[in-house]
């Protein structure tokens, strides 16, 4: 029986971040926060705002993990659409910057286990928000519920 565990990350919500209509809860996860900088972080945000999913021209409610993987990055670019349907868009900064990581391929990768511990708790935040009004005023606390921890 082996018992080592398996190594955790950490989660820490980066405030809110809007594209046009679109905003989203912005999140770092890594075994190190400190190793996601800014100059990465501006490279992702340019990647999204000229995303040709023109989040600008819709108004979608949603978050982004920015998953620093070693020595790279896979940005989960996720909106809810449908009313209770989740939605994404993966980038890999592989080259320098970052670009549609290409999935096509029958049985896909979707979220490892670390990423499903903000992907679980944005689950329960917005199907919280689904039994609101849906006014505004829901929209914004849905914004301000942020995941903040171990996974």
């Amino acid at each position: 029986m082996n018992s080592t565990a398996y190594p955790s990350k950490y989660a820490s919500p980066k405030g809110i971040f809007t594209v046009g209509k679109t905003r989203f809860k912005w999140y770092h996860l890594a075994k190190d926060l400190e190793n996601i900088v800014q100059e990465d972080i501006d490279s992702a945000k340019t990647c999204i705002e000229n995303a040709a999913e023109s989040f600008q021209n819709r108004d979608d409610l949603g978050f982004v993990i920015m998953h620093r993987c070693g020595e790279n990055y896979l940005l989960l670019v996720c909106t809810w659409r449908n009313e209770n349907e989740l939605w994404e868009s993966v980038y890999y900064d592989g080259s320098g910057t970052f670009e549609v990581w290409d999935k096509n391929k029958i049985h896909l990768p979707t979220y490892c286990v670390w990423e499903m511990g903000i992907v679980y708790y944005e689950s329960k935040t917005w199907k919280k928000f689904l039994g609101t009004d849906r006014e505004e005023s829901s929209r914004q606390d849905y914004l301000n519920d942020f995941f903040e921890g171990e996974v």
